[in-house]
């Protein structure tokens, strides 16, 4: 049995951030827990073959909710589907990549039949950046009022793609913000399906994304905000540096340098990281890293920047959210480490703490926006 509530074995823990999604609609707790109880620590294909099976099962409940006419059904189910399609596709490898990806694009084709049933519309969009082309989602907010609101680029960190993170962004979209979700560079269709590796000047990409979104009548281009969670805690500082619409920055999971912070710190995410650094070996993994740095950027952001950060985090090294902070050329700045043990959010992204920090990160944006 997997237990993922106190996890103790690494697998644990990518349930446990599922779950943390289920509370957004991003699954149904019980399906999860009835199928980790059948899953053993270790079992590689009895992870992918369970998760799959949960997956086909959910798709098929939803396409007969849908044919009966019971369209909130459908949209439900499609939602998990999408999200069981994902974990499915956790420990595959970069030599199964034809896998990963058609797994990928089972979990977009579900999440995009989950969307077109929703309401407020979730748009399908797409985001030129020189000669590449990103896909995504305009998320609409709920109970918009009248005339142009906030609007948030929201940015996944190395394993997350859009169809994944609209799950956290809906707490964003409670509060009256729309919400851009794209596949920038080494994430989702960008990687999986176009093979565009990430890079490190990510306020090139995040700058088209945000060409967009104030382009977008919904939104109020003075008050554009920023949220990167995991790897993207690094993302999004970097663009923020270089973008001064940026009017606010939330670091979920705050990042220095990927090649310390990240990569040396947590060897279990190094052929991830590889993967999306367009399948390169550890030396040229470690070389292109170098570039991958807040050093000169990080006095160069001016506007207000929150980072939380788990005290006891095993992927993200806890001194890159602290040199980070230290460095922000803000005057209005605020670091937030979870370090309790006994209260929860010390781990990774503070996946078993999302019901108190997501109202504070997001208190504290609302307050600058």
């Amino acid at each position: 049995m997997l237990d993922f509530l106190k996890p103790t074995h690494p697998w644990g823990f990518h349930v446990l951030r599922l779950a943390a999604e289920a509370q957004q609609g991003g699954g149904d707790l019980f399906d999860i827990a009835r199928l980790c109880e059948r899953l053993n620590p270790g079992d590689l294909p009895g992870w992918e073959s369970g998760w799959l099976e949960l997956a086909d099962s959910t798709e098929a409940a939803a396409r007969a909710a849908l044919v009966g006419g019971h369209c909130e059904t459908a949209r439900v189910k499609f939602f998990h589907a999408n999200q069981y399609y994902r974990m499915s596709d956790v420990f595959l490898t970069a030599a199964e990549m034809e896998r990963k990806t058609q797994r990928f694009l089972k979990a977009q084709e579900n999440f995009r039949a989950g969307a077109a049933l929703s309401v407020p519309p979730i748009e399908i969009v797409r985001v030129r950046c020189g000669d590449e082309e990103y896909d995504g989602y305009f998320c609409h907010p709920e109970n918009s009022q009248a005339g142009p609101g906030p609007g948030i680029l929201y940015l996944g960190g190395a394993d997350a793609y859009a169809e994944e993170i609209y799950f956290s962004a809906r707490p964003m979209l409670a509060r009256g913000w729309a919400v851009l979700l794209v596949d920038t560079p080494g994430r989702g269709s960008s990687h999986y399906v176009k093979n565009i590796p990430t890079r490190p000047d990510y306020e090139v990409p995040a700058r088209a994304c945000i060409d967009y979104l104030v382009s977008r009548p919904e939104v109020d281009p003075g008050r554009v905000a920023l949220v990167g969670i995991s790897m993207a805690g690094y993302y999004a500082p970097r663009a923020a540096a270089f973008d001064p619409r940026v009017k606010a920055l939330v670091c979920w999971s705050g990042c220095y340098s990927i090649l310390d912070d990240l990569y040396l710190f947590c060897p279990a995410l190094q052929p991830t990281v590889r993967r999306i650094l367009g399948g390169v070996d550890d030396a040229e993994a470690r070389e292109r890293l170098k570039a991958f740095t807040m050093e000169v950027a990080a006095a160069k952001i001016k506007c207000p920047t929150l980072i939380t950060h788990g005290g006891e985090d095993r992927l993200m090294r806890v001194a890159g959210a602290q040199r980070l902070y230290a460095e922000l050329g803000s005057a209005d700045k605020t670091l937030k480490i979870y370090d309790d043990p006994s209260a929860g959010g010390t781990i990774h992204c503070s996946h078993d703490y999302w019901e108190h920090n997501i109202p504070f990160m997001l208190d504290w944006l609302e307050a600058r926006l």
